[in-house]
């Protein structure tokens, strides 16, 4: 190689290491991911996984924010559903107990600590929440699906604390404000079921198979009323809808179950003796 060649050669290499060295430098002085990150976007970010159901990404985020604004209500607020919806039931009712605490106005922070009293089964405590956000949302912001989704979540309280008659008065209120409202359907035909009303039960679980034919639960309970009411063809055919439904919808320890208890259902029944 001549000597003109080796000095090129040099040269690109030296240039190689020069461009090397400055990309090395840029990198080193680069600030770690979310250092330079103000409370507001970490905020953002965290609404950002709740969404796509990123919940211990949202935790990061919100106690990043915290860290920098301790103070604000709606990180604290989301950090708890963040945990909430990731089954953290006991940090999800601190974050949100403190969340009520920097805002006392907001019917949020009721209604959500209302949903993880239910989630513990503390019933008596989701209820006086419920109570809560009602008042609140009635006076702040008028919104019928509010109104509907808070009534719908009370009367669930009250239904699975047995308290069926002043549950099904809660769902006739989020009925009268949305009357294709599925929820409040189905736990009211759940309710009248449980309070020896079969007609009225299965009025509302037709609606609600009108509404949403792919329903598996709403299948199944009219599959136990219709049984209950001597229509064992009917209750069976309720089952099959309920397994198929629920074998499409990727619901494998449902599908068994419905399947265990249709082959119970048609065991002969053997005398003894």
């Amino acid at each position: 190689m001549t000597g003109s060649k080796w000095a090129s050669r040099y040269l690109q290499l030296l240039l190689g290491l020069l461009v090397w060295a400055w990309a090395m430098g840029l990198m080193l002085q680069l600030p770690a991911y979310g250092s330079s990150m103000t409370a507001w976007q970490l905020g953002q970010q965290c609404v950002v996984d709740l969404e796509a159901g990123h919940h211990q990404e949202a935790v990061v985020n919100c106690d990043g924010a915290i860290a920098l604004d301790p103070k604000n209500f709606i990180y604290h607020l989301n950090r708890g559903l963040a945990l909430y919806r990731q089954g953290d039931y006991s940090m999800a009712l601190k974050a949100i107990d403190r969340a009520v605490t920097l805002q006392t106005q907001n019917y949020q922070g009721y209604y959500n600590r209302g949903l993880v009293q239910v989630a513990l089964h503390d019933f008596s405590a989701a209820i006086a929440d419920f109570d809560q956000a009602l008042a609140l949302a009635s006076y702040s912001e008028k919104l019928p699906q509010v109104l509907a989704n808070i009534y719908d979540d009370r009367g669930l309280a009250r239904l699975m604390s047995h308290q069926e008659a002043t549950a099904i008065d809660d769902f006739n209120r989020a009925l009268a404000l949305d009357q294709n409202d599925i929820r409040a359907l189905f736990n009211r035909g759940c309710a009248c079921h449980q309070m020896g009303h079969g007609t009225a039960a299965l009025q509302d679980l037709n609606q609600v198979l009108s509404l949403d034919p792919h329903h598996i639960r709403a299948y199944l309970k009219r599959g136990l009323l219709r049984r209950s009411l001597g229509d064992e063809r009917g209750a069976l055919a309720d089952l099959h809808q309920a397994a198929d439904c629920a074998r499409v919808q990727g619901q494998p320890y449902l599908y068994h179950h419905i399947l265990t208890l249709m082959n119970a259902w048609q065991q002969p029944v053997v005398a003894l003796g």
